[in-house]
């Protein structure tokens, strides 16, 4: 007990909560009570908050929503989700020494790295997160100035971005095949495996592991494509990809997949002629080479891939719409009835440090100024207290879960709320709106039916219900077989 109550003292005094050596005193004299002898601090943190001082308030509040994240989400989720309620980076840089920021804050996302690759972060528990971190073994970030150049394999770049992004040997021929090795037949829901095979050669393999090999040769296939999603993505700007002519068919190589969609372009004529001073070693036409590169695609007929409310000119409008997004993501009803009433932050000495955090971040984050903020916060509030408040119950709702992606009919969708009710077993598909009768609009209708479809794609048999949660505090249900459109 006395190890977990320190842990929690380390984290209190960390940058995340900035509680003082007084703070912490109050909270040990508080357990010394005789109301409350010999109970855990977190316990005692959580339940007597109104009674301690005002930075550990603002910790408790924090540590029952982390505690939520925790217990619901896998460790990367979770993390990822705590590192931007908390502004983690921020706060831990701000506190740390010139000499040792950049260490600290790639330590800080080393971690979420390390939440994700950790057992390829399938069937990651935070107990085994926790346990493999502290046996070690586990590499520390290396350090680069930003103008260098980083060397990393896919699954080492992954949580990491760079302006240019080289991918080297994209054309390089398939493995061969294994020999002496073992297949594993074992889904995830089965209790113990459904096979299992010593196979000397995937060349030529028995009859009775034809289908478990063939599975697992689709399983890495969509694994590299898997990978070169993640390559892909690295670059903000400029992806190049590199590659030799192999000596043999490289079959499906990034290069391969890329190449049909590429257009070649000529270097600028600047660009391709030679130094005047330097010496002509190179046949004539040499200088001159074709670069392919993929389009940029269009973005029209793009309205059914993501629901956006203006993100494309990021108007006002849109701006206050992703802040009252944002807001609800992280639970922040707490920080938004603080933001209804805070002004400046400089001017509320009154409000907690998780309100004022929430005042500045939200408009840094989304360029809005305070009174837009508030607006926004009111909104949140509103949808989290109004008519679908139930939707976070947990006495009502039995699973839950925020950005949640389907893939359905080749396109991508991503519902703001989705959750299971106890009672009738019902999934609804719970959209969140700043418009004030999004009913009315035939393409957020439309919206609205394909989430539907996807869900009953996804759960064969189950009841799926849609409605919109508005910042009236509003629930609009769309009921099956209303019109896409008119």
């Amino acid at each position: 007990m006395l190890f977990r109550s320190l842990s929690l003292a380390r984290a209190l005094k960390s940058p995340l909560f900035g509680a003082s050596d007084a703070d912490l005193t109050a909270l040990a004299l508080l357990r010394r009570a005789e109301a409350h002898p010999g109970r855990p601090w977190l316990a005692l943190l959580l339940a007597e908050a109104d009674h301690l001082p005002p930075t550990l308030q603002a910790a408790a509040t924090a540590l029952a929503l982390y505690t939520t994240w925790v217990h619901s989400l896998p460790p990367h989720d979770a993390l990822d989700a705590i590192y931007h309620h908390g502004d983690v980076l921020a706060r831990f840089a701000a506190a740390a020494r010139p000499e040792q920021r950049q260490a600290v804050l790639a330590n800080l996302r080393a971690l979420l790295t390390t939440a994700l690759a950790q057992g390829g972060g399938r069937y990651l528990t935070p107990y085994a997160l926790v346990r493999a971190l502290r046996q070690g073994g586990i590499p520390a970030p290396g350090r680069a100035d930003a103008a260098a150049v980083r060397l990393l394999t896919i699954h080492g770049a992954k949580g990491l971005e760079a302006d240019a992004v080289l991918m080297l040997d994209t054309d390089a021929p398939p493995a061969a095949a294994d020999s002496m090795g073992v297949l594993v037949d074992w889904p995830g829901e089965a209790p113990a495996p459904r096979r299992f095979v010593f196979l000397a050669s995937e060349t030529s393999p028995p009859p009775s592991a034809t289908d478990t090999l063939a599975a697992e040769l689709a399983e890495r296939a969509r694994e590299e494509i898997n990978a070169l999603y993640v390559a892909m993505t690295r670059a903000r700007q400029v992806l190049a990809l590199s590659a030799v002519k192999p000596h043999r068919d490289s079959g499906r190589s990034p290069w391969r997949r890329i190449e049909p969609q590429a257009q070649a372009v000529e270097v600028p004529e600047r660009a391709a002629a030679a130094t005047p001073d330097a010496p002509n070693t190179r046949e004539a036409g040499a200088e001159t080479f074709f670069m392919p590169f993929v389009p940029v695609p269009s973005v029209e007929g793009s309205q059914a891939a993501i629901e956006n409310e203006g993100i494309e000119t990021r108007s006002d409008v849109a701006r206050l719409g992703e802040a009252m997004h944002w807001l609800l993501e992280h639970g922040a009803v707490e920080a938004a009835e603080g933001l209804e009433s805070a002004g400046s932050p400089a001017a509320t000495p009154g409000a907690s440090p998780a309100h004022l955090a929430f005042v500045t971040r939200a408009a840094r984050e989304f360029e809005l100024p305070l009174d837009a903020v508030r607006q926004a916060a009111t909104m949140a509030r509103r949808i989290r207290t109004g008519e679908g408040r139930w939707a976070w119950d947990s006495t009502v709702i039995d699973w839950q879960g925020n950005e949640v992606t389907l893939l359905h009919a080749g396109v991508t969708q991503r519902i703001d709320r989705l959750v299971r009710r106890r009672d009738t077993g019902e999934w609804w598909v719970l959209d969140y709106k700043s418009a004030p009768r999004p009913e009315e609009q035939p393409e957020l209708v439309a919206q609205m039916n394909r989430y539907r479809d996807a869900m009953r794609n996804a759960n064969p048999g189950a009841t799926v219900r849609v409605a919109f949660l508005t910042g009236e505090g509003r629930v609009v249900e769309v009921p099956s077989g209303v019109a896409n459109a008119g």
